[in-house]
């Protein structure tokens, strides 16, 4: 097991024990429990389909929409 030391503000801390004390935990078994998190698939496929939404929102002329007809898309060159 690896022991790691963060370095925090006394009142971040403070009340971040508090919150979790509320919650029958502790900082360290929270920490512990979103290291595990970072490292799920399921986080990973999260991230992956925000960044996706984000891409889709930001990319011009992207997406479902009017779907041209095979003449407007080759400009009336189809006989």
């Amino acid at each position: 097991m690896k022991e790691i030391i963060i370095k925090v503000d006394d009142k971040l801390y403070e009340r971040a024990n508090e919150n979790v004390a509320d919650l029958g935990s502790s900082v360290n078994e929270q920490v512990t429990s979103y290291l595990k998190a970072l490292n799920s698939d399921g986080l990973r496929i999260t991230i992956a389909r925000s960044r996706m939404k984000e891409l889709f929102n930001i990319t011009r002329g992207f997406g479902v929409g009017h779907k041209p007809s095979r003449e407007e898309m080759h400009g009336g060159r189809i006989a």
